[in-house]
């Protein structure tokens, strides 16, 4: 008896020690990268979150008024859509029930996920980072000029803005692929300039009795309402709809060491060690302010005729972006399937082997697993790049970790990673 208790003192004391190695170990890690917990946002408003909530799955801002933002970004699909590639307007149905009439409908680039996007650390959005802010200089880079620089000539419209965010939520209602509509279809869809698209939109909306008292009450201190208002309301609504801070790994940051099992700190360890995964998911985030090119498999109708998508250099005609896009933020990452730009991975199993094959990865993927979608979304076959060249410049422009082939984890790392990924990172119910 006496040897038994012993035994499990033992035992005991063995596993508060490995506790303790392990504690240390990412303690240093830790502070070397100055990780912080994600906290919960504050200056909620009521009133304007809302507002922001009702415009958000309205399709009253879509030019034909079939299509809303929740359509392709689900609170309930991980704030997307399930799908690959999204599936924009004109299309019939919600979520993964959506379906396409043609191809045409099927937008290049997955459905970005909401969370946290609304936290001070984003200052880029969308895949390719077309609209920026610069918040200690309050300056807006976007793709509608009358938004940027220090003097904006709508300077009333960014004034209203106050985020990142924000100036995001203004581009999706000027693509006709996604919400705006063929031209000759409405007249929205026919306004000639992005400021004429605005105001005839923020028209439609203001002639509805509850809207125009919701935005008198959001906004009291404006003279006149604007299209930069319904946007702040939109980003208000995501910044703490979507906001991400109470899970086991903010937790742990916080001081509670008991918030992650042994296991999901050697995820953590691999994340920062053998996996490499802090070299391009870093800050407080573990991502969403840099671009990394990481050879990723091209699928869907990209972004010209040879189904190609150049990432970044569409945006800042800069040869070193060339198949750059934005690293995204961590955060409830398992509820996001699927994976990268254009949807090409199902599971984060496939990500992680994809990374764990270097330049290998893009050559041996496979991508039957996208003929699901056949007939029951998409009227065709989703193209898969398989062009040996075309493949040879996205690798050409491959981060070092993938074209250096430098992570190294064996499959029980692996297992320990993914247990770190799809449970310390996500908010707790």
């Amino acid at each position: 008896m006496i040897f038994k208790v012993l035994l499990l003192i033992f035992a005991s004391n063995s596993i508060t020690l490995a506790n303790t190695v392990l504690d240390q170990r990412l303690k240093s890690y830790i502070k070397t990268f100055q990780l912080k917990a994600v906290e919960k946002p504050a200056g909620l408003n009521e009133v304007k979150y809302l507002l922001g909530e009702k415009l958000f799955s309205d399709k009253l801002l879509s030019g034909n008024r079939n299509i809303s933002c929740s359509t392709c970004h689900s609170p309930e699909l991980g704030s997307g859509d399930g799908l690959p590639l999204p599936i924009g307007e004109g299309g019939h149905g919600e979520g993964k029930s959506r379906v396409a009439k043609n191809a045409s409908q099927i937008i290049p680039r997955n459905s970005p996920p909401l969370y946290n996007l609304g936290h001070d650390d984003m200052e880029f959005m969308f895949w390719d980072g077309r609209v920026h802010y610069r918040s200690d200089w309050d300056v807006y880079t976007t793709p509608s000029e009358v938004l940027n620089g220090d003097y904006p000539e709508r300077w009333d419209i960014t004034e209203a803005l106050g985020s990142a965010l924000a100036a995001q939520a203004l581009f999706p209602l000027l693509s006709h692929e996604e919400m705006r509509g063929r031209a000759g279809t409405n007249e929205i869809a026919n306004a000639k300039t992005d400021e004429q698209a605005w105001k005839l939109l923020l028209e439609r909306v203001l002639k509805v009795g509850e809207y125009r008292k919701l935005f008198k009450d959001s906004f009291p201190r404006a003279e006149e309402i604007n299209i930069g208002h319904l946007a702040n309301a939109l980003a208000h609504f995501q910044k703490h709809r979507f906001a991400v801070y109470d899970t086991p790994w903010d937790n742990y940051l916080r001081g509670d060491q008991g918030a992650m099992s042994a296991k999901a700190k050697r995820g953590a360890l691999v994340f920062f060690e053998g996996g490499m995964c802090i070299r391009c998911h870093n800050g407080t985030l573990l991502g969403g302010f840099a671009f990394a090119g990481v050879a990723a498999p091209q699928t869907g109708p990209g972004k010209d005729v040879k189904h190609n998508d150049e990432g970044r250099f569409l945006i800042t005609k800069n040869a070193m972006d060339k198949y750059q896009f934005r690293v995204p933020p961590l955060r409830n990452i398992s509820k996001t399937a699927p994976y990268f730009h254009s949807g090409s991975y199902q599971t984060l199993e496939d990500v992680i082997e994809h990374y764990r094959s270097g330049m290998k990865g893009i050559d041996n993927y496979n991508g039957r697993w996208l003929d699901q979608y056949l007939g029951e979304n998409y009227p065709e076959r989703l193209f898969v790049e398989t062009n040996r060249y075309m493949n040879f410049k996205k690798k050409e422009m491959a981060h070092p970790v993938i074209s250096g082939q430098v992570i190294r984890m064996s499959e029980s790392q692996k297992a320990e990673l993914l247990l770190f990924l799809k449970d310390s990172l996500n908010q707790r119910d």
